[in-house]
């Protein structure tokens, strides 16, 4: 028996070893969080970088409050090798599920292996070095939403605190490229006029007063620019570019005065906190074509529908970010990476549906209708009738809701006139797209004081877990009649690319859609607040070369 217990004991102790033995699933930016793969997701000379994976560090944070730093954080250490030289990360902190450092500025570009080390055992994983990709630090640390953007008085940009055109703003990022100081003490502040950085806000250039090292710190960088004229709303993008790699997208609010943003689409714009009570009801058509792949052909779904209802909202306390509560500016584009399955935003709200009647009456040009209350799911109750499944009910002139009034909310009339119908006029001749000549959309109708979303995806495969979906979303007046997506938002998606043991291409999608800025309002008893609008929604299936 003694032989046979010492085995298990060995085959446990082995288990419990191979179960701490580190796994890498990411290097990234630490600024950016952009997954490997994305044409802009290599690590810079002299960048702040993230490991990510298991079993990488300790289990509480080990980081490094004092200079100089050094090699090693939390019985944690990390090894960069590209072209047959190795070098070692000067750490910033440790932890089980990330590690973050500083890529020596001497690490040669190309592809290369990192390789984690703790408590004895390794793991490796690949990495792409590249002179220059600058990343922007963001207010959520995503890599997405708000940027961290400061103004002269060194206040956090917010939609209270917004910046004006002709402000200088401040950014806080990573990546500038390479330096000469000892990078495990405080950089020496320099600007890298060498490097061609350019910085787009609201789609437009805004000039660069300096660019480089934060003297506060090490591998962090700031980027002084001054706010160009013309762009305002609360969440105005912001992009770096150097070649042809481009940052992660961020925002910040810009006020044409004061320091309140307005936002370019005020029904989205909430009380903030408390507890409020809402209506709304809009009137929406959907056109989308898919492109036939192998042997399946494609196909067309179009309808007209209308829905709504009532709700009671109690917010959180939390400051909420300007591109949480407007749709971008005027001009402005975003672009959004999700890998493997996306995760809910955090809930900032709980939300009740209310009672309004059994159903709600419809008065339109093309006739009367009913629009049932839906069976209630999960606490959620709508109200939602289809018109049409072709598309063509929806036509300009008077429409009008009656609610005859429920347990929460009493009788109410509303009244909506609606805009000619919008239609996007090329979107027969887009099948595909060159990422680096930017795409022109062109469309007619809708509301004429309203705006339209131009948005977009594009896939890079893998298993479910590494699966990465990139998309970008512009705002453009529905008066200009036309917009140009620019290469500076195209870049970052991936290629469109076959599917896996096929000869057939993974299509991306390309959306044009259109919104009214201002619902019409209506009284309803027990609602503080309610309106009614329209939406009209076209999209394709697009190769983007």
């Amino acid at each position: 028996m003694k032989p046979l217990r010492l085995l298990c004991l060995s085959i446990l102790a082995a288990g419990a070893a191979l179960a701490q033995a580190p796994t890498i699933t990411a290097v990234e930016n630490a600024a950016t969080n952009i997954p490997p793969g994305l044409p802009n997701a290599g690590v810079a000379q002299g960048a702040l970088f993230v490991v990510k994976g298991t079993n990488l560090g300790p289990g509480t944070l080990a980081i490094a409050t004092a200079f100089p730093f050094t090699t090693t954080i939390g019985g944690a250490s990390i090894q960069v090798t590209v072209g047959g030289t190795t070098v070692d990360a000067i750490m910033y902190y440790a932890l089980s599920a990330q590690l973050a450092a500083i890529l020596p500025s001497r690490t040669p570009t190309g592809t290369g292996t990192v390789r984690v080390t703790y408590n004895g055992q390794s793991a490796s994983g690949p990495i792409t070095v590249v002179q220059n990709n600058i990343g922007i630090f963001t207010v959520d640390s995503s890599g997405g939403g708000d940027a961290i953007a400061f103004l002269p008085d060194n206040g956090l940009i917010t939609p209270s605190h917004a910046a004006n055109p002709g402000d200088t703003v401040t950014f806080w990022g990573t990546g500038l490229g390479p330096v000469t100081s000892d990078e495990t003490r405080a950089a020496v502040q320099a600007d890298m006029t060498n490097v061609p950085l350019q910085v787009f806000i609201g789609g437009k250039p805004a000039t660069i007063l300096f660019r480089g090292r934060n003297a506060c710190c090490t591998a962090v960088d700031t980027v002084y620019v001054t706010v160009p004229q013309g762009v305002t709303g609360c969440a105005v993008s912001v992009i770096m570019q150097i070649g042809n790699l481009v940052s992660n997208t961020t925002t910040i609010a810009v006020a044409a005065s004061g320091r309140a943003c307005t936002p370019v689409n005020p029904n989205l714009m909430t009380f903030g906190t408390g507890t409020h009570t809402f209506g709304g009801f809009g009137f929406t058509r959907i056109v989308i074509s898919t492109a036939g792949i192998g042997t399946f052909p494609g196909t067309t779904t179009s309808s007209d529908t209308v829905g709504g209802g009532f709700f009671k909202i109690t917010y959180s306390a939390t400051q909420q970010q300007g591109s949480q509560v407007d749709v971008n500016s005027y001009g402005s584009c975003t672009v959004t990476q999700t890998l493997g399955r996306p995760t809910p935003p955090p809930n900032t709200a709980t939300i009740q549906y209310l009672d309004a009647g059994a159903s709600i009456a419809l008065a339109a040009p093309f006739g009367n209708r009913v629009i049932p209350r839906g069976s209630p799911a999960a606490g959620i109750t709508i109200y939602q009738a289809n018109l049409d499944m072709t598309a063509t009910t929806l036509t300009a002139g008077q429409y009008t809701l009656t609610g005859t009034g429920g347990v929460d909310v009493g009788a109410f009339t509303a009244n909506y006139t609606m805009p000619p119908p919008f239609a996007w006029t090329n979107q027969s001749s887009i099948t595909t797209v060159n990422r680096a000549n930017g795409v022109t959309v062109t469309w007619t109708g809708g509301d004429p004081a309203g705006y339209v979303t131009i948005a977009g995806q594009s896939i890079l495969a893998g298993t479910a877990a590494t699966t990465v979906v990139v998309g970008f979303t512009c705002t453009a007046r529905v008066s200009d009649g036309a917009f140009t997506v620019p290469p500076i938002v195209l870049l970052p998606l991936p290629p469109s690319t076959t599917i896996a043991g096929t000869m057939f291409t993974l299509p991306g999608v390309l959306t044009v859609s259109s919104y009214s800025s201002n619902a019409q309002s209506f009284q309803a008893p027990g609602i503080e607040a309610a309106g009614t609008t329209s939406a009209f929604i076209y999209g394709s299936s697009v190769t983007y070369q």
